[in-house]
């Protein structure tokens, strides 16, 4: 994929569509003629800012890549590794994240609302000032995360983990933490309305 393209994205080239051109091609996702080859001349070490938006990343590796700034709403990555990724002010909202593997991850000010992180592993991630607003995380794994500020406002958070999480702050207005064990949980979070039956404390 051209450098020279990176960062630069138009409108796509379809008549009528209104969205924006993947980065390094003419169209978005949906009217891309040739998604595998897109897919396999995508450059990893070069998708800081990159618009990426509604692509099928699932089950890849992306561990340590730098994503910082980058456009993937609504893009499938579940199952995919993202260990050790740098996700700062990353957008991920509407996107499919179940199963994946963010550990030690950096995503800091990442927009995750509405995205489905069920079963998602964010242990040791840093989530300060993260936008978790309305995500669904059933049984998501936050052990040792530091979501100082996060906001998962709203949020399916049934059966989710927060051993060792740092939650203060945190924004858990109206979430719903159903079984979910926050009882090695650090900091004082608000929990204004928030559902906390059968919730670990």
């Amino acid at each position: 994929m051209s450098g020279s393209k990176h960062y630069r994205t138009g409108p796509c080239g379809a008549s009528g569509c209104e969205s924006a051109a993947l980065t390094g091609a003419a169209r978005c996702w949906e009217h891309l003629e040739d998604r595998a080859a897109y897919l396999e001349a995508l450059d990893v070490s070069a998708l800081a800012r990159a618009h990426l938006s509604g692509i099928d990343l699932s089950d890849r590796d992306l561990s340590g890549v730098d994503l910082s700034e980058a456009n993937l709403s609504a893009t499938n990555l579940s199952g995919a590794n993202l260990t050790g990724a740098d996700l700062r002010r990353c957008r991920m909202d509407e996107a499919n994240l179940a199963g994946a593997d963010f550990s030690g991850a950096n995503m800091e000010f990442a927009v995750l609302g509405a995205a489905d992180v069920s079963r998602a592993n964010f242990s040791g991630c840093n989530l300060q000032q993260a936008n978790l607003v309305g995500t669904k995380g059933h049984n998501a794994d936050f052990n040792n995360a530091d979501m100082y500020y996060a906001r998962p406002g709203c949020a399916d958070l049934q059966g989710a983990t927060f051993d060792g999480a740092n939650i203060q702050r945190t924004i858990f207005r109206r979430a719903n933490l159903a079984n979910a064990d926050l009882s090695g949980a650090d900091g004082k979070a608000n929990f204004d309305r928030a559902n906390l039956e059968g919730a670990k404390q």
